[in-house]
């Protein structure tokens, strides 16, 4: 009976999303939709037998957090139609961008349909993979952040297992109280004076005007060009490639991808990619500022585990839920496939760090906890359900001895906190000299 029911939720939670995959994929960036998983992992090998997981997601596919990017390009439309200056592709996206404004209203920032199914998929296989921790009344725990797509994405995941095994213990909750954990961004005041007007600002602007050349897609809407300033058109045109590319997160059947070449999306993915890199992860210019910001998640990770190993805790999986900007430092820190590499060259970032390898939607990191034939603990990594790397030796890849990992771990912790202790100190040196 059991069998027959986990069809039924492959079934409902299904193993590839494909909307817009065979488009613009990879140049949606974090954008992207969760990439089709082909193939399963190593599940066990040698006696492995699993018995906890530890696990951190991204929220699902959205909507777009906002209407500002459809009622710039909107407005500048209207501008033109009203002066008789659009050509016809021009009065066709007017269109077009009317037809989403009115669909996407009151959805702002909402999980989506694909979302959900993306989130089912990902629980699903991960019941497939390792029946033992979610067999009869185990207890699973799940948090998510006071954001609606965060906690939507959590039920539609639990919604999966729970269809699976009606029995199992869940304790399931949201709010601002793991803002520490999974909302440290926010936190941070440094971190926050530096994403919003850091160094890495204008590195990331003159990397746009060099990149995107609005000129030769304004013409294909506008029947005189040049009537818009410089800067006028730059947003007209990065505006558009953003609502182009978070489309296939919608289900709306819309599709935008035509309305540039593969070079032109190229172009945009680096400038987003090269923003995601400096204003999220390991870039020189923010001397690690936005990694080791997640050194209390990472520690509250370790923590959880060592409970379960301690016989502290009888939780099978614990879930957390949050965002693109919680699931990148921590993956830096991590250090997990070379993820934390640092590149001064704006132009030579996209070679060494892809942000849709690591946070497209629904992104996830998995611990996942083995004992041996000899009881010895084991743990593999996965990064959106692929085996991952650490920059620590092992004889058994995919797994790892946790005692090792551990120690790891904690020395990148370690760092963290000095590197934050480091820059409180300059502050407080540059606030008296500047007194």
């Amino acid at each position: 009976m059991k069998e027959l029911l986990f069809i039924g939720i492959l079934m409902f939670c299904p193993v590839s999303i494909i909307w817009g995959q065979a488009g613009i994929q990879q140049y949606a960036g974090t954008a992207m939709p969760y990439p089709v998983v082909k193939d399963s992992s190593v599940i066990s090998q040698d006696g492995m037998v699993p018995f906890y997981m530890n696990h951190l997601g991204r929220h699902g596919a959205r909507f777009p957090t906002s209407g500002k990017a459809l009622s710039k390009v909107k407005g500048i439309l209207i501008a033109a139609q009203q002066e008789n200056r659009l050509t016809t592709a021009g009065v066709s996206l007017l269109s077009t961008l009317q037809h989403l404004s009115e669909a996407f209203e009151g959805k702002w920032g909402n999980l989506s349909v694909v979302g959900e199914l993306e989130q089912q998929g990902i629980a699903g296989r991960m019941i497939e993979h390792y029946p033992q921790l979610f067999s009869d009344s185990a207890e699973i725990e799940a948090i998510a952040t006071y954001v609606p797509r965060c906690i939507h994405s959590m039920d539609a995941f639990l919604a999966c297992m729970t269809q699976y095994n009606s029995s199992l213990r869940i304790q399931r909750s949201e709010g601002r109280q793991y803002n520490d954990i999974l909302r440290f961004f926010d936190l941070n005041k440094s971190y926050v004076e530096y994403k919003e007007k850091g160094d890495w600002l204008p590195i990331y602007e003159n990397f746009v005007r060099k990149k995107i050349a609005p000129a030769p897609i304004m013409k294909n809407f506008f029947l005189e060009s040049g009537q818009e300033t410089d800067q006028e058109a730059e947003e007209f045109v990065m505006a558009l490639f953003s609502i182009a590319a978070i489309l296939p997160d919608t289900g709306d059947l819309t599709n935008l991808d035509g309305l540039f070449t593969i070079n032109e999306w190229a172009d945009y993915w680096q400038t987003q990619n090269l923003r995601q890199y400096m204003s999220k992860s390991s870039a020189p210019v923010g001397k690690m500022l936005p990694v080791v910001i997640a050194w209390p998640l990472l520690a509250e990770f370790i923590h959880s585990t060592n409970e379960v190993i301690d016989g502290k805790s009888d939780i099978r999986a614990n879930f957390r839920f949050a965002h693109a900007e919680t699931v990148i430092p921590f993956v830096a820190l991590m250090g997990i496939e070379k993820t934390d590499v640092q590149v001064s060259i704006a132009d030579s970032v996209f070679r060494y760090w892809k942000d849709y390898e690591i946070s497209p939607m629904a992104a996830n990191v998995q611990w996942v906890f083995y004992h041996d034939k000899d009881r010895e603990i084991w743990v593999k990594i996965l990064l959106n359900e692929r085996e991952a790397t650490l920059p620590i030796s092992t004889s058994r890849f995919p797994y790892y001895q946790w005692k090792t990992v551990c120690t790891y771990l904690n020395e990148r912790i370690e760092m963290a906190k000095e590197v934050l202790l480091k820059r409180e100190k300059l502050k407080v040196v540059s606030s008296y000299t500047q007194h």
